[in-house]
């Protein structure tokens, strides 16, 4: 899904702009100052609203942004969207019933962020993890999880 995506909008290097996604997509992007350090990111369907913590890095932000992209496109749903939640009011954590969808939230994240193809390219300029992490404006764990996870470093 974050390959047809990245196709659908013409991105064909980094840094993915997924701010410029969501915008396309229709979705409101707001900062939120109060919330815990916990609570990263949340995706109000029914409203087109999509909160980030401000408290995070803005590398960290871009990974949140992008995971709540992933819950967009592949539309999942959650229990507490029956529930009055807001971003003032986040619900809690997920439980081991919804883990696998926030697995499948966080691989469109790095995919999306992070394309193997694109991350094959680079790799031919340089295997320094920091450097690429600063290409695809990513975190440095977050590039080393790409590597590791497609056997790339």
């Amino acid at each position: 899904m974050a390959r047809s995506v990245l196709q659908r909008y013409k991105i064909v290097a980094p840094p993915v702009d997924v701010s410029m996604i969501a915008e396309a997509e229709g979705l409101e992007v707001k900062l939120v100052e109060t919330w815990p350090e916990n609570v990263s990111g949340l995706l109000l369907r029914e409203s087109r609203l999509l909160g980030l913590n401000a408290r995070h890095s803005h590398t960290r932000r871009r990974f949140s942004l992008a995971h709540e992209l992933g819950h967009w496109f592949l539309r999942h749903d959650f229990p507490w969207h029956d529930q009055q939640i807001s971003l003032d009011e986040p619900p809690d954590a997920a439980n081991d019933e919804q883990k696998s969808i926030e697995g499948e939230a966080d691989e469109f994240g790095g995919e999306i962020l992070a394309p193997r193809d694109m991350l094959k390219m680079a790799l031919k300029g340089t295997r320094d993890p920091q450097v690429l992490a600063n290409q695809f404006a990513i975190s440095q764990e977050a590039m080393w999880v790409r590597l590791l996870r497609h056997k790339l470093a």
